[in-house]
């Protein structure tokens, strides 16, 4: 077809894949493409859902998700390959040179049970959200890619990837119940 890109599918996995192929003789018939997948490919979604449960309208709102990106050696653990916002623009910054966190090599990831901003460099996903009005809301969704090669040759039972998610509010009073301030996903 001459869908671009195309919406791969296996169960309810699917990938968006951009193909192009080009005949460069004269006459040729029946071509085929074979799209080979290396099996340690992974990918993870995340949705963020923000809603304004308040009695008056809210504006100057920014959402911030840190996200472990880059393990010792700068080597990448996750990295971001789409955001789909509505009602909400984002700007995905790379991890800040000179940050505390110092990662952790991946020999000594069998004695952690979570990988976050404590012990990976982080980036910052900043999404300003539209006024929300009475009710409104805003959703972020967030398409991620694994990166084998960090984990590669590490031994580990099950290790979880943590992000951090808070609110911000710019010239204003943003209140929030204290379990609801800043969580972790």
């Amino acid at each position: 077809t001459r869908q671009s890109p195309h919406v791969v599918r296996k169960g309810r996995r699917r990938m968006l894949v951009r193909v192009e192929l080009e005949n460069r003789e004269e006459n040729a018939y029946n071509a085929s493409l074979w799209l080979h997948l290396p099996g340690n490919l992974h990918f993870s979604s995340l949705v963020l859902q923000v809603q304004n449960l308040g009695c008056y309208a809210v504006q100057n709102v920014t959402l911030h998700v840190a996200l472990p990106a880059l393990g010792h050696g700068r080597a990448p653990i996750l990295s971001v390959t789409r955001v789909l916002a509505e009602n909400a623009s984002c700007v995905l910054q790379p991890p800040e040179e000179g940050t505390e966190a110092l990662p952790v090599p991946p020999e000594h990831l069998q004695h952690l049970h979570r990988l976050d901003c404590s012990n990976s460099l982080c980036q910052e996903l900043r999404c300003r959200l539209a006024g929300l009005e009475r009710g409104g809301g805003a959703s972020i969704q967030l398409l991620r890619a694994l990166h084998e090669g960090f984990f590669r040759g590490v031994k580990f039972r099950s290790l979880k990837i943590v992000s951090g998610v808070w609110l911000s509010v710019a010239g204003g009073v943003l209140v929030l119940e204290e379990g609801a301030q800043r969580r972790e996903v």
